[in-house]
């Protein structure tokens, strides 16, 4: 009589056993799905985010950016395209809302490095928005922040070599720093020892590597400039016929390519 009695409390163990993994299975799938489900729909905003930011949609893509950050917090996906909105936003302003919106853009690109110091969008879009944010500041200011512009952008193509726009914010660093006048090398040198060695040479080298990797408005318009103060005369002619061919692919693109339509009837002429 006892193995019966036995076999039956094992049988009911196995069962309730049986039936609790049951339970947890069923109470795990809806779980997952719903994070398969919401990461897809996470994607898809970003997909649709940039989409906005490439047609000029700014400030829709940033009302975007702020119910995914009430959403989700702090990410670094959102906090670094956070600070592109803002740049493109401060581009189309003037006086104090301009450099409000840099200073966004300069705020949320630091807070996407702090986030995740591995991701070079950050410090892509930091570099972007100090280099932008300084062309009314006073001389010092602007060498402080061109040495910080480097660094930065060094520090996103170390991370991604293959991101051409990070090649082209380096290019227009050199391009810049290249043409200083004789009063801010002065006080670069006094102050800082001078500023980081930049070149025409190295322009030219940094937006070729752009073009192998994206061949686009920009870099094309960019590298006519590098060769018209190089005097190749010709070969900035070439450089802007080549970027009247091709689309539009950021916002700032619009305003280069109608740059090329004038530069190209001035050069022509000469």
């Amino acid at each position: 009589m006892g193995r019966p009695v036995v076999t039956v409390n094992f049988k009911r163990r196995i069962a309730l056993f049986l039936g609790v993994l049951l339970l947890l299975a069923a109470s795990l799938v809806p779980t997952v799905n719903c994070s398969a489900v919401d990461l897809l729909a996470d994607e898809q905003l970003f997909v649709e985010i940039d989409t906005q930011m490439a047609t000029d949609q700014v400030r829709q893509a940033l009302q975007g950016l702020a119910r995914l950050q009430n959403q989700y917090g702090a990410r670094v996906e959102i906090l670094w395209r956070m600070a592109q909105g803002h740049y493109e936003l401060a581009r189309k302003l003037k006086g104090e809302q301009r450099q409000e919106h840099f200073q966004q853009a300069e705020a949320s690109a630091r807070a996407a490095i702090e986030r995740d110091p591995e991701n070079d969008e950050g410090y892509k879009w930091l570099a972007v928005a100090l280099g932008a944010g300084v062309k009314n500041a006073d001389t010092r200011s602007q060498i402080t922040r061109s040495r910080l512009v480097k660094e930065n952008i060094e520090k996103a193509l170390a991370l991604d070599p293959e991101d051409d726009i990070s090649w082209l914010i380096l290019s227009r660093w050199h391009y810049k720093i290249s043409r200083l006048g004789f009063l801010a090398r002065t006080l670069a040198k006094i102050v800082y020892g001078g500023l980081p060695k930049a070149s025409m040479e190295a322009a030219e080298k940094s937006l070729l590597r752009a073009i192998a990797l994206h061949d686009r408005i920009a870099h094309r318009y960019n590298l006519a400039k590098v060769y018209a103060q190089q005097g190749k005369h010709a070969q900035a002619i070439a450089q802007l016929e080549k970027a009247l061919t091709l689309p539009v692919s950021f916002p700032e693109e619009a305003e280069d390519l109608e740059k090329a339509h004038r530069r190209l009837k001035e050069w022509q002429k000469r």
